[in-house]
């Protein structure tokens, strides 16, 4: 079992540091999807004096450091989804040339996804999963003077791992051990219980802040943008949300207004919904979420979507009984 001391972490970090590029995730807001999903970000550019086009630059060696367990299972969940329909390339390029190093002080069973956990131990200490292949060749590589436990002792210091819970949204945690129940009961929702939608509608703020903050989401839009000189164009994909007026909204043909397929904030609102607890299980088996609890926390309508859904599901269940 290798050890490293809380007292050298510094040391570890600056030793990372030397790596390659080196991101301290542990106080972000934002998920960590940025860093293979920017914001913003230039597809393609055409140059309109030589007539060419010029792609992205390879992407260099990144390390993220201090991931949370919630979101090194997002990113797990994210790979499998930027496969689909096709290989998004703009993700897999950055992602192939990162180093996921996770921190935490709970207990897990399975490790839920990255390179190297380093989870905390009694006395100031933490312990060094390695996770992967990839993680294991880097450790070699950053030749670290990890304490090693000696043989014998190392099975009888080993801690028995349970299944972690969130603190904050420990119901949600429950009701996404079954996706089908709440792929249905979200589904029925929608004509079975419209007066939450309409409660929901008039408390959003349309501000978008929940998406930008899930590490699942993962709608954008797509941009064309000219500089000052008219000599080059610039293709951007940009982070879109789904409870925005625009997301849906569709040309009408000259003369006429576009076209909105969720024109009301219920509409839209119900959408974000229905991607992430039936549409998520139809696609993929289970729901777009890890209950990380950023929705709930940054909201400044203070929406909490374990308590709508819990709602949702106790009237789901008198229905059907």
């Amino acid at each position: 079992m290798k050890i490293l001391e809380e007292k050298r972490l510094n040391i570890f970090l600056d030793k990372l540091g030397k790596q390659a590029q080196l991101f301290d995730v542990r106080e972000s807001i934002l998920p960590p999807k940025r860093y293979f999903f920017p914001s913003r970000e230039i597809t393609f550019t055409f140059d309109k004096k030589s007539k060419s086009l010029s792609s992205q630059k390879a992407p260099k060696d990144f390390i993220l450091f201090g991931i949370s367990l919630k979101d090194l299972e997002a990113i797990t969940y994210l790979d499998e989804i930027m496969q689909k329909p096709a290989r998004d390339d703009f993700y897999f390029n950055k992602r192939d040339k990162s180093i996921l190093i996770g921190l935490t002080g709970k207990e897990f069973n399975v490790a839920p996804g990255g390179d190297i956990i380093l989870r905390k131990l009694k006395n100031d200490e933490y312990e060094v999963v390695v996770v992967t292949k990839k993680g294991e060749k880097f450790l070699k590589r950053l030749d670290f003077p990890f304490t090693c436990l000696p043989a014998g002792k190392e099975e009888k210091d080993r801690v028995e791992y349970k299944i972690s819970k969130s603190k904050t949204m420990v119901e949600l945690h429950g009701l996404l051990s079954d996706p089908e129940l709440l792929h249905d009961a979200v589904k029925w929702s929608w004509q079975g219980y419209p007066e939450i939608w309409d409660k929901l509608a008039g408390e959003c703020l349309n501000c978008g802040i929940c998406t930008y903050v899930c590490p699942l989401c993962h709608c954008f839009s797509v941009e064309d943008e000219m500089d000052l000189s008219g000599d080059e164009c610039r293709r951007c994909r940009k982070w879109d949300a789904c409870t925005l007026p625009e997301f849906a909204k569709v040309a009408g043909g000259i003369g006429r207004p576009g076209h909105s397929f969720h024109k009301g904030v219920k509409e839209r609102y119900y959408n974000w919904f229905y991607h992430k607890f039936v549409r998520g299980y139809l696609e993929f088996g289970k729901s777009q979420c890890v209950t990380c609890g950023r929705c709930k926390k940054y909201c400044p309508a203070r929406i909490d979507i374990e308590e709508v859904l819990l709602e949702i599901m106790n009237r789901f269940k008198k229905i059907k009984n």
